[in-house]
């Protein structure tokens, strides 16, 4: 329930408020059961699957973290007594088979699942020798080590084992997976089968459980499917009433907050509840552990940090339907608890207060987080948490006691020495019901002897619940808040930084701003526009740091981008890498001739690749929304212009053709070729394919897109004519009309520096490029010229294979037949919305991303 609803609540009479409240209950209840999720269905064989959210967050914090093992989940066992090596690796390699989620590695939007293995690798290293206490400061050491190692969640899959050998009856094995693919919930059945499979005979590993009924990936597209349906949206609402005006509570600290943190940290462990406590706190209230602590960590933080807006982070299984119930994976959704202490509750009222938003957002726990702070659009930074800056995990069920055959076993913590959040308490009941928390803290915030002043306030509070459920927030005895460095304000926030000054914006500057065009879908950015204000979320900047760098090779720091998040931040830190990397030229002079193949978008190795052949701007850029579109798993590259950014003009089509061919044959030199052109592009891939086929390449697809048939002019139009094409076409690929004074006839007086002068200035006032780019605009507007001039007198040869030809739907039919001139084989045509520039922008340029997906998936086979 809202902070707002409790409030009017309370004005009304006991009567009209349980009324009311009856009221609101049974308009949930009906509005509920059209949210129940419907039964999950496996995907088609060879469907590509995304990510889920939960692991696309975790794919984005791996690239913010740098590969840090903050998100890294040991799960270590000691096991005493005779070990047989044989039986635990052919234990571990059944695991890794039934579960294809231990498998899997990522690429930026999709999760690839790799075969089952032979046999999953498990190195065994002695350490003999040792008496117990060095047997216990190894295992330690040993295990963080090899806890700390980071994984290429993109190049192998996010699982490794380990065991070490102290004496024949005295084993330590650490199986160390990401948070990508487990999650808490997920441990005790991975022991579980894990025991089971030890215990079975050679060759009958794993036969009694077969692999589950539904896999990782196809709750993953399902849950796709229902987020961004009804359900979704309806959760949405929900999320955007209740945090409306958040802040995340903080806690005084010891020491400022750095801007870029190191993520170190400790675990306090063991701090353990009797059983007495546990069951009192329990029987006050009839619901979840979570409940109870939420109320008494509310107290707490409520006095601490001197507030009566208490925000706490939370995780909630996920596991919403029954086939998910013996998955491993990772499910669990994090949710921010937000509950008021105005009006000084009692404890038992704040209890009740927790109580409801507990089970609100237990019913609104689907919607991802990442969507979540998007809709909210908090300040960002990459030192800290959007919405909260303290979290509280808990564990329903006991602490299980593991067994492996006839060995003792023993689950051990190891502590990775990194904290997630300013602070994070994790709680769980043991066998005999006493309640174990542990306080992993940041250590670059807090000291310990703080922290442990909060647990024993906070025992005080748990305790004050039980034996004086009326006492106020404010009548607490608490030894805190101590005395500290407040944390709200300090300097990871956004720092202004100057306006660009003229002759700014060098070609890496044009370039990052077309990436920003790119991933945000927007026609055009200002310098001093913040990203994540004008669309832009997480997950969205770090495939724009990733993307920049595939593109140039400079790294930019994704945490430095999300503290400082404005386009001329990111020009500058872009021109201040590539002078790190460079130091002996200038940063504005870097722009060197680019390779005529550029890569778009990677694939998995072995896969035929796709070329998209520039149009009349020169550039494969016009392609970054289409290759979105398209289906995951193949490597696109774009074919650019040559002199595209100095150098000579291309000369005509034909030397075009040869180059191109050339350039394509030293990427894949056996081919076969799948070509693609929108525009004048689809003319050029035409002749390629020309070329291709003349050396005897195999050429498996020519995927024509709106591409009309040449004019075949016996010589080029006027100079000015292209030059008032070049902003018109600059205007319409933008989705805005034509800028006025830009008309051949008011164009025709003037020479051609006066012409360019002219056009520039008009599209700099118009925001359709960004003030200091002549010298890029001068030149991209002579490459346009010089495309569109060799295009207008070129004579096509006869292409001998077929042709797709996938038209706009304002475009002629006619078209099919006057391209069946020049080919020997059958021109099939293809229809789809929007006009000739409308197809390639959103919404258009999905349906043209289906209808080219299925040409790509059809020629596959």
């Amino acid at each position: 329930m809202d902070t707002a609803l409790r409030e009017r609540l309370a004005t009304l009479s006991p009567e009209r408020r349980a009324e009311l409240l009856a009221r609101l209950r049974s308009k949930e209840t009906e509005r509920g059961r059209g949210d129940r999720p419907g039964p999950i269905t496996p995907l088609p064989p060879g469907t590509v699957a995304p990510m889920s959210y939960a692991q696309q967050r975790m794919w984005f914090l791996d690239q913010l973290m740098d590969h840090q093992a903050t998100y890294h989940t040991p799960v270590v066992l000691r096991l005493r007594g005779p070990l047989d090596v044989s039986a635990l690796g052919r234990a571990l390699t059944a695991l890794v088979t039934r579960h294809a989620v231990l498998r899997t590695r990522f690429a930026q939007d999709r999760q690839i699942v790799e075969d089952p293995p032979t046999s999953v690798p498990l190195p065994l290293e002695d350490l003999p020798g040792l008496d117990a206490a060095g047997r216990e400061r190894a295992m330690q050491e040993h295990v963080a080590r090899a806890a700390r190692q980071p994984f290429d969640l993109t190049g192998a899959t996010p699982l490794r084992a380990r065991l070490w050998r102290f004496a024949p009856d005295d084993h330590v094995f650490a199986l160390i997976l990401h948070h990508a693919v487990v999650d808490d919930w997920s441990i005790p059945l991975l022991v579980r089968e894990l025991s089971q499979d030890y215990a079975a005979a050679p060759g009958e590993t794993g036969t009694p459980r077969q692999a589950p009924g539904v896999r990782y990936t196809d709750y993953a597209a399902w849950q796709r499917d229902r987020i961004t349906g009804a359900a979704g949206e309806r959760q949405a609402e929900y999320w955007a009433r209740q945090l409306a005006g958040a802040e995340p509570t903080v806690l005084p600290a010891d020491r400022p907050r750095p801007r870029k943190p190191t993520w170190a940290g400790e675990t306090i462990t063991g701090v353990t509840l009797p059983p007495r406590l546990t069951e009192a706190l329990m029987s006050a209230h009839d619901g979840p552990l979570l409940t109870v602590l939420a109320a008494g960590l509310n107290a707490l933080l409520s006095r601490w940090a001197e507030s009566t807006d208490i925000t706490i982070g939370t995780v909630f299984s996920g596991r919403i339907r029954p086939e998910l119930e013996p998955l491993i994976g990772f499910f669990t959704n994090t949710v921010v608890l937000r509950t008021s202490t105005a009006g000084d509750p009692s404890l038992g009222a704040l209890l009740e207060r927790t109580a409801d938003a507990v089970t609100d957002a237990h019913r609104h726990q689907e919607l991802p987080f990442d969507q979540v702070v998007a809709r909210q659009r908090p300040t960002r930074s990459g030192a800290r948490n959007p919405l909260f800056q303290v979290a509280l995990v808990t564990s329903e069920s006991r602490v299980e006691e593991f067994t492996l055959g006839d060995l003792r076993v023993e689950s051990c913590d190891v502590p990775l020495g990194m904290s997630r959040f300013d602070l994070t308490l994790s709680a769980a009941r043991t066998s005999e019901n006493a309640l174990v928390l542990n306080a992993e803290y940041s250590t670059e915030l807090f000291d310990r002897s703080r922290i442990d002043t909060l647990l024993a306030d906070l025992r005080t509070v748990l305790e004050s619940m039980v034996t004086a459920p009326g006492t106020p927030v404010s009548a607490l005895a608490l030894r805190g808040p101590v005395p500290g460095v407040p944390l709200a304000g300090t300097p990871d926030d956004t720092e202004p930084l100057p306006a660009p000054a003229p002759g700014f914006w060098s070609p890496l500057g044009q370039l990052v701003t077309r990436l920003w065009c790119e991933i945000l879908g927007v026609p055009q950015v200002k310098a001093d526009d913040d990203f994540f204000v004008i669309g832009g979320g997480s997950l969205q900047a770090a495939a724009l740091v990733l993307e920049f760098r595939e593109r140039t090779g400079i790294a930019l720091d994704l945490g430095e981008f999300l503290t400082r998040p404005t386009l001329t931040a990111m020009v500058t830190a872009a021109e201040d890498a590539l002078a790190a990397k460079h130091p002996d030229r200038p940063a504005a002079d870097t722009a060197g001739q680019a390779d005529l193949v550029v890569p778009l978008l990677p694939g998995d190795p072995g896969r035929t690749p796709v070329f998209l052949f520039h149009a009349s701007s020169g550039s494969s850029l016009s392609y970054a929304a289409l290759c979105r579109e398209l289906p995951a798993g193949i490597p696109y590259y774009g074919i650019s212009a040559p002199g595209l950014d100095e150098g000579d003009l291309p000369g005509s089509v034909a030397d075009m053709a040869d180059a191109y061919a050339d350039a394509l044959c030293k990427v894949t030199p056996e081919g076969p070729y799948r070509l693609v052109g929108w525009s004048v592009g689809g003319g050029l891939a035409h002749a390629t394919a020309v070329r291709l086929r003349q050396r005897g390449a195999h050429v498996t697809l020519l995927a024509m897109l709106d591409t009309q048939k040449p004019p075949m002019l016996d010589e080029a139009p006027d100079a000015a004519l292209l030059r008032a094409m070049f902003a018109e076409n600059l205007a319409l690929t933008a989705g805005l009309d034509p800028p006025e004074g830009c008309s051949p006839a008011e164009l025709s007086g003037l020479d051609a520096t006066a012409q360019a002068d002219r056009i520039i200035d008009t599209l700099v006032e118009t925001g359709l490029v960004p003030p200091g780019s002549a010298a890029l605009m001068r030149r991209r507007m002579e490459v346009f010229r010089a495309i569109i001039a060799t295009a207008a007198v070129w004579r096509p040869e006869r292409y001998d294979g077929p042709i797709d030809l996938v038209l706009a739907e304002t475009s002629p039919a006619s078209t099919v037949e006057e391209w069946a001139a020049w080919t020997s084989g059958p021109v099939t045509g293809h229809r789809v919305p929007g006009d000739h520039y409308g197809m390639m922008r959103p919404p258009q340029v999905a349906e043209l991303g289906r209808t080219l997906g299925a040409l790509l998936v059809e020629e596959a086979k």
